[in-house]
C-alpha cells in the first residue's frame, strides 16, 4: 500500500519535525503554522536549505513506476476423446416388499383382541 499510494510520504514526517526544529534553532519565534505556510502555501525563495526542503513530505514526487511484461504460454491443444461408459442394466427382481409395510401399518389400528 505504501509503494502504490502517497501514503509513503507519511514516512517522512520525522524529517518534517526535524526541519521545523532546525528553523526554530535559527529563529526561535518561528511557529509551526508559519513553518507550514512557508514550506507548503507559498513558493518560498531559496533560503539555503533547498535540498533539505525537498526531503519534506509531499514536496517531491517519488518516481514509482511499474511495467508489465506479457508472457503468453500457449499450451498444446489435445482434443478430448469422448468416453462412453456403458452401464449394465439392473437384474430384474421378482421379490417385492411393498406389501410388508402396508400390512404392518394396518395392524396398528386393529381393535384390541381378547386373548
Amino acid at each position: 500500500m505504501l509503494s502504490a499510494t502517497p501514503c509513503s510520504q507519511l514516512l517522512k514526517l520525522p524529517v518534517l519535525v526535524m526541519h521545523f526544529q532546525e528553523h526554530q534553532y535559527r529563529d526561535a519565534s518561528t511557529s509551526f503554522l508559519s513553518f507550514i505556510y512557508h514550506h507548503y502555501a507559498i513558493h518560498h525563495a531559496d533560503d539555503g536549505d533547498t535540498a533539505r526542503d525537498q526531503q519534506l513530505p509531499f514536496q517531491s514526487h517519488d518516481d514509482c513506476g511499474s511495467f508489465q511484461v506479457p508472457i503468453y504460454l500457449f499450451p498444446t491443444f489435445e482434443p478430448l476423446a469422448p468416453h462412453v461408459a456403458i452401464l449394465q442394466a439392473e437384474k430384474p427382481s421378482f421379490y417385492s416388499d411393498s406389501h410388508l409395510l402396508a400390512t404392518y401399518l394396518s395392524a396398528i389400528w386393529q381393535p384390541p383382541q381378547r386373548a
